[in-house]
């Protein structure tokens, strides 16, 4: 019988860097508060989008310090596997109107990318969580978190972005991978809790 998945609480990603992005995503968040005020708190900051490519489930220091040498381990391939393609970002959706992304297009050898961190999280006995299908996003505004609940702010409405659906953002090289802790402490530069990362090249 298989072992029982625990909840995702850590993920690794490709952080945005991309100034261009980061200020194209941050004009829309503003004109979009500047029409529905309350989602104003919900709202990422500049500093923390990225594409996710995995999510995990670490119960404890071991399984932190065991996700963060896979990672470091599987750097050599990683960089054998890295994409020669950019990510686009281009066009707003939603999630159920609970969760506003930017839509990501990649090619196969991002799909592969993923694939192969999986592949060797996997192997070192990191509790990849897999619950969904490979949907690369940039998540923008989240109003389905419990301080959004009790603040009562209700559901994302279509026309709020509608202008937005086919907005270009920008291209995005991948230049790093990092595992990330979920919730809300961030590191000094503004960016999630990274117990480990590999910075791959400093363009974007």
């Amino acid at each position: 019988m298989a072992a029982k998945v625990g909840r995702s609480n850590f993920f690794y990603c490709v952080r945005l860097t991309n100034p261009a992005i980061r200020t194209q995503i941050q004009d829309a968040l503003d004109w979009m508060v500047d029409k529905e005020p309350k989602f104003a708190n919900f709202c990422y900051t500049p500093e923390m989008i990225h594409v996710t490519l995995c999510e995990v489930c670490l119960q404890n220091d071991d399984d932190i310090t065991r996700a963060s040498e896979a990672l470091e381990k599987a750097e050599t391939i990683l960089r054998e596997n890295l994409p020669s393609s950019l990510l686009t970002i281009k066009g707003i959706s939603t999630f159920q109107n609970l969760i506003m992304i930017a839509d990501v297009a990649y090619e196969d050898d991002f799909r592969h990318f993923a694939e192969v961190l999986k592949t060797q999280l996997k192997e070192s006995g990191v509790q990849v969580v897999e619950r969904h299908d490979f949907h690369p996003h940039v998540t923008i505004l989240k109003v389905n978190t419990m301080k959004a609940r009790k603040a009562k702010v209700g559901k994302i409405n279509s026309w709020l972005y509608v202008n937005l659906k086919d907005k270009f953002f920008g291209k995005q090289s991948v230049d790093s991978v990092h595992l990330c802790k979920m919730g809300y402490e961030r590191r000094e530069d503004g960016f999630y809790n990274t117990p480990a990362e590999i910075i791959f090249r400093t363009n974007h």
